[in-house]
């Protein structure tokens, strides 16, 4: 099971997508410079430092991240399957669970690096375009160099499980389909439907995309227990029945045709 993480995570970490999606995510920062200096505006009402400028870059990052993920995720189960790689995979002593864990545990991966390249460049590309500064402030709000850190630290935390039930979401539609653009594309008719669904009170808080936007910013905000507990259990909740829908279908599946 760990050299077929290994294998996974080597195939992966070998893609120039990954890469590319980097340079993006820096492009991204960038383009947030500019756009902070045309705009005279910024996310802190003291204006942006190399403190606070990665809280501007992961609040304007929740769309571009699951994007990344969806296609990565149907890369490596959809573009797998008609390239012939998973069948190569399983004519070795591997069971298809194992397979579908190491996916699983090399999206995690995926979801945590690009997190934490997210956040050293922003701190990287605040600080030359705006200064260190001598504190972090959101909001009005002051905070230590110390304080701001874990701040950045628990929302990176708090992006991960969302982001990976996401994930779970592609690489389930990627077994059943079996069609790259066709798992992409449902991704993003998920992202793109989610602000109309969150415009209905009722049922936002069970909308996957909902809680991608509210559930890392918590920290920002007076978080309230119920808040995370009740978005982490629904978080929870799509990927344990993901998880075993994928289950259900890499056992079915005629992958060795």
């Amino acid at each position: 099971m760990s050299k077929l993480i290994q294998c996974e995570l080597f195939k992966v970490f070998r893609q120039k997508k990954l890469y590319l999606f980097m340079l993006i995510l820096t492009a991204v920062e960038i383009s947030a410079v500019f756009q902070i200096y045309w705009e005279a505006a910024g996310f802190t009402g003291f204006g942006p430092n190399g403190q606070s400028f990665p809280l501007i870059v992961l609040h304007n990052s929740t769309f571009f991240i699951p994007i990344l993920i969806a296609i990565l995720a149907a890369d490596s189960i959809a573009e797998e399957y008609r390239s012939g790689n998973l069948k190569k995979a399983l004519l070795c002593p591997v069971s298809r669970m194992d397979l579908l864990h190491a996916k699983i545990v090399s999206m995690f991966t995926v979801v945590a690096v690009l997190l934490i390249f997210l956040v050293l460049s922003s701190y990287l590309i605040g600080t030359l375009a705006f200064g260190w500064g001598e504190r972090t402030v959101v909001d009005e709000i002051v905070y230590t160099f110390s304080e701001g850190v874990r701040l950045v630290a628990k929302i990176v935390l708090l992006s991960v499980p969302p982001n990976l039930a996401f994930g779970m979401i592609v690489i389930f539609v990627a077994l059943l389909t079996t069609n790259p653009g066709g798992s992409i594309g449902a991704a993003l008719v998920l992202l793109a439907v989610s602000p109309l669904v969150e415009g209905i009170p009722q049922v936002r808080d069970f909308f996957i995309g909902y809680q991608m936007r509210v559930i890392p910013f918590l920290p920002l905000h007076d978080m309230a227990a119920i808040d995370l507990w009740g978005g982490l259990a629904v978080i929870i909740v799509y990927f344990g029945v993901l998880y075993a829908g994928s289950v259900m279908m890499i056992r079915k599946k005629d992958i060795l045709i």
